[in-house]
């Protein structure tokens, strides 16, 4: 199934450019060449491209997700539209050509105004360039453009390959999708806070904050008038925290966060009746599940009690503290992310008696050990 961009109208002008690819991702060198033929032509037709089991699908991009992505990354270009080809009901290339390049002219013809306006194709290929020219109307209305692909070096597969180490050419939007994730958890007063700002800032990284926190203090509600509804919001208002950050223009390939909803699902275990923790598991379930974290650092209640005044645990009750930790790991394993999990044990030594440093050292090597980011030599 083929779709165009549905916050556009078609494309008027008497010359188009059309460019295409697999675009998993898009990157830099793609943008430049986009915008080449904007400026050389009324419009741009951009089309990604592709099938199931594709070189995106394998790393979690399919077509019609880099289409998404596509027609975000350029919603604000007027002259710019967007649309995919799936290819998944076509013979593979190299004999597929004929099919593909009919589908091709219908998804360009679909999204401009102008049935007769001269068309120009732009691929870096140059057997692309030979199969289209073969393939095309011949009718003087079609023509290709080889495009130079030695003037920026970069490529989507160097970026499939080490996301990380070619960060900076890889179009925002699409950033979000090699983001990595670390997530800090633990029971309340364990310094977890503290911990998430100062490894973010260690690493230049976005970081969110504890929406739960900020919930209560707006709502001047305390954790033991927390209702169902009020856990509702709660899941949703810390997913969208994470995620602002994760599409944050600062993410630099690394995102910290301060919880997320596996804690609130540990908090609603131990506080809730079981017959409001039904109701939330479909909601806990669908967001744990698009989480896609890579990282769990999980601070153990020895950590000294650090009072927060809005918290069930406020008195330092160290068996609750216990209950809750051992909820939490439940609740971790139960989704399938104890491989990823980093309990933050290491003790204080000198001057460290909370601790406080080694489990921010400890932190330092896990995300090195995990992730493969050295933030001590940053």
């Amino acid at each position: 199934m083929e779709t165009g961009n549905l916050a556009k109208e078609n494309l008027v002008g008497n010359k188009i450019g059309v460019f295409f690819g697999t675009l998993a991702p898009m990157h830099v060198g793609h943008q430049a060449e986009i915008y080449k033929a904007a400026a050389l032509n009324d419009g741009v037709v951009v089309i990604t491209s592709g099938y199931h089991g594709d070189r995106g699908d394998q790393i979690g991009l399919p077509v019609e997700k880099r289409f998404r992505y596509l027609r975000e990354a350029f919603n604000d270009e007027s002259s710019i539209k967007v649309d995919y080809i799936n290819e998944d009901d076509i013979p593979p290339m190299p004999t597929g050509w004929r099919e593909w390049t009919d589908r091709l002219i219908a998804t360009v013809r679909r999204n401009i105004v102008n049935p007769n306006a001269q068309i120009t194709l732009y691929t870096g290929e140059e057997d692309y360039k030979e199969h289209l020219e073969r393939l095309l109307p011949d009718n003087g209305q079609f023509r290709v453009s080889l495009m130079d692909r030695t003037i920026l070096k970069v490529s989507a597969t160097a970026i499939r390959k080490d996301p990380l180490e070619n960060w900076d050419y890889i179009n925002r939007v699409f950033r979000r999708h090699f983001a990595r994730k670390v997530t800090v958890m633990g029971a309340p007063g364990t310094g977890k806070s503290t911990l998430v700002r100062r490894l973010a800032r260690t690493s230049n990284s976005p970081f969110s904050e504890e929406y739960s926190r900020q919930y209560q203090e707006q709502s001047n509600v305390s954790d033991d008038e927390l209702v169902l509804k009020d856990y509702m919001r709660i899941i949703q208002g810390q997913y969208d925290a994470n995620s602002r950050e994760i599409n944050s223009p600062a993410n630099n390939g690394l995102t910290i966060f301060d919880t997320d909803a596996m804690v609130t699902q540990a908090y609603t275990k131990m506080w809730l009746s079981p017959e409001d923790n039904d109701q939330l598991k479909a909601l806990y379930d669908n967001t744990i599940g698009e989480e896609e974290i890579d990282l769990i650092l999980v601070i153990p209640p020895t950590a000294p009690y650090l009072n927060q005044g809005n918290r069930h645990i406020k008195n330092n009750d160290f068996n609750v503290r216990l209950a809750f930790h051992q909820e939490l790991l439940k609740t971790i394993q139960y989704y399938g992310f104890d491989k990823k999990m980093v309990i933050l044990d290491r003790v204080g030594e000198g001057d460290d008696t909370g601790g406080y440093y080694a489990r921010y050292m400890q932190a330092l090597d896990a995300i090195q050990t995990h992730i493969g980011i050295n933030l001590k030599h940053i």
